[in-house]
């Protein structure tokens, strides 16, 4: 039930902005905020998207903050700028403030090792003694932890926010250095449950309520907070999925990291937070600390010069000719993004209850406001690239700085690329020969994406001489180019290859069945054995990684996956014995060995990445 002081103040705020938007125009395009609100009503009924908590402003000045849409659809209830939206990874933005803020009350800085903060922090790193882990690595992500173990996402033991001690604890798989902290860039959620435990640690009162009292209330942020459960007294939407056409409602799963994910706000909430960090307000702290927040410091590319990528819980990122800010999140039925730019004078923030891609309407807000041919108004330099960096860089390059180890062959295997030297420009060809993307050279190593004026890319050499290309935050070493083919392709045909006997072995045995006289089955039953061990890897895998609330708990398609990877290795082992045992030359030895070897590459491939044997449910 909404308060009467509640509803008096709901109805200010809407004629308030209904007044104040009736005189506003936007941008290049002098279209009114009421018409772009129009607009997204039009845009979420296409997208089937429940609804939308709406802030739009200027540094001075509020465009719209409200809602749009349905908060709760079964109760026909209308989205307002009082509902709180789960906003995902936007929490990190909010836990960096903490830290920030911590820190000014407290003998440490951002440079201070996090093992002087506490030294029973269950991390390991190889090169602490020369290359500690510090806490603006934990904020960059470049510590060189991993993300969620898939074991450890949810928390369904407690129904009270533990101390986030525990979190840190339950995560210290993830918490290992994997190459010198404070060199690549590896987004990690595990990053920010550290930042949370930093935080009770010095201030020596729970998380939560330190962010609360000396971060939110602070910013007028009333009502938004680290909800570890939906509680009734909070004013919530809905969060749904998209199954088809249809929309199914989602309970609150609690995940196992608050600070790296719980946050809930609300459109006025987030209004006032944007317009805090357009103001450069120094409510919290000295205003060059807002230089700080957004440029990052503690990777390659950044000592290199590079300046632009993830600062302290914030983004940069190039949209409609300006720079902006921000940072984006989604959680079990919502998805959010804000952005902010002191050029722009504009502060965008959506979120909304539906898993889905809150990037691309914060795109459709902009180019409604801005218009698209608003990076006209700006200009870059452009020159042609010096030989002796095209004769050093130029080559094959393979992403080296993998978010989770369980998925780092899914970088190598399509995530490499080429670089094309022209006089002043490079083409990033895929493996194949393909062309990915352009980038412009602006001198100093660095780079222009297509359509930026501020580089986004850099080549470098590393202490060691090597070459590296760092591109869209990702650190991407100079590898063999004929390696990788040679894997590719060998993965390729080695799948086809037993794929095609697993077709052929079985309608075989099928019609063995009917045949009058016998023919011994075994040699086909082993190959089609592999396959049979292949397809239930991918479902056991599949099934398990694709419910994570289910992922930290032994159960069928888990412990599928585990059995039919040993399995394979025993047929794979069969294969090769029976091989011997065909008699002649025919094309069925022939094509019975070729399968066997095939078979064999690709176990030893999925033995060299770790998948044989693996246990999914304590990943």
């Amino acid at each position: 039930m909404i308060k009467l002081n509640d509803m008096i103040y709901k109805i200010f705020l809407s004629l308030y902005c209904l007044l104040h938007l009736s005189c506003l125009s936007f941008g290049q395009n002098g279209q009114s905020a009421i018409s772009l609100i129009d607009y997204l009503e039009d845009y979420i009924e296409h997208k089937n998207i429940p609804g939308l908590s709406v802030s739009i402003v200027s540094s001075d000045s509020i465009y719209f903050v409200g809602g749009i849409g349905y908060a709760n659809i079964e109760k026909k209830e209308s989205v307002t700028g009082e509902h709180l939206f789960r906003m995902g990874s936007v929490s990190k933005s909010f836990t960096a403030l903490g830290v920030l803020k911590i820190l000014e009350d407290s003998p440490f800085e951002l440079n201070s090792a996090i093992k002087e903060i506490d030294q029973n922090i269950p991390f390991r790193n190889d090169w602490e003694d020369e290359s500690p882990v510090l806490v603006s690595h934990l904020l960059e992500h470049t510590s060189g932890f991993e993300d969620f173990h898939a074991h450890a996402v949810y928390n369904r033991k407690d129904s009270l926010m533990p101390p986030i001690t525990n979190m840190v604890y339950d995560h210290r798989q993830s918490l290992h250095s994997r190459w010198t902290p404070g060199t690549k860039k590896a987004y990690a959620n595990p990053n920010y449950i550290v930042a949370g435990h930093i935080i009770e640690v010095l201030s020596e009162t729970s998380f939560d309520t330190y962010i609360r009292d000396n971060v939110l209330l602070p910013l007028d942020m009333t009502s938004s907070g680290y909800f570890f459960k939906k509680t009734d007294d909070a004013y919530f939407a809905q969060g749904y999925q998209r199954i088809g056409k249809t929309l199914q409602a989602l309970s609150f799963a609690t995940i196992n990291g608050s600070p790296a994910g719980d946050f809930c706000a609300n459109a006025i909430d987030m209004a006032n937070y944007l317009q805090f960090m357009l103001q450069r307000d120094t409510l919290l702290f000295d205003i060059s600390m807002f230089d700080r927040i957004e440029l990052p410091k503690t990777n390659i590319a950044s000592e290199k010069g590079l300046e632009t990528g993830y600062g302290l819980g914030n983004y940069t990122i190039w949209k409609n000719g300006f720079l902006f800010h921000g940072h984006g999140g989604q959680i079990d039925g919502f998805a959010s993004r804000y952005i902010y730019s002191r050029e722009a004078d504009l502060g965008i923030s959506i979120s909304m209850n539906r898993n889905g891609d809150a990037n691309a309407l914060v795109d459709e807000i902009l180019d409604f406001m801005l218009g698209n041919e608003s990076q006209a108004n700006y200009e870059r330099k452009i020159v042609p690239i010096p030989d002796s960096l095209k004769n050093k860089f130029c080559g094959f390059y393979e992403l080296d700085s993998p978010k989770n180890e369980l998925f780092a062959f899914s970088d190598q295997l399509f995530g490499g690329f080429s670089l094309d030297f022209q006089m002043d420009k490079i083409v990033r060809r895929r493996l194949l020969g393909r062309p990915k993307d352009t980038l412009y050279y602006a001198g100093n190593n660095q780079f222009y994406f297509e359509d930026e004026t501020i580089p986004a890319a850099i080549l470098i050499e590393t202490e060691k001489g090597e070459s590296a290309f760092w591109i869209n935050e990702n650190y991407a070493a100079k590898k063999s180019r004929w390696k990788r083919l040679l894997i590719f392709f060998g993965l390729v045909i080695s799948f086809l290859l037993v794929s095609a006997f697993f077709v052929y072995g079985v309608w075989w045995l099928i019609r063995n069945l009917f045949r009058k006289k016998k023919i011994n089955p075994l040699n086909h039953i082993v190959l089609v054995g592999v396959g049979c061990s292949f397809i239930a890897m991918f479902v056991g895998f599949g099934l398990t990684m694709s419910n994570l609330e289910t992922a930290m708990h032994m159960n069928a398609s888990s412990l599928l996956y585990y059995l039919s990877s040993y399995i394979l290795i025993l047929m794979c082992m069969l294969a090769i014995f029976r091989s011997f045992k065909i008699t002649g030359s025919g094309r069925f030895k022939k094509f019975y060995i070729t399968t066997t070897i095939g078979a064999i590459f690709l176990s030893y491939y999925l033995m060299d990445i770790g998948f044989i044997g693996l246990k999914l449910w304590n990943y």
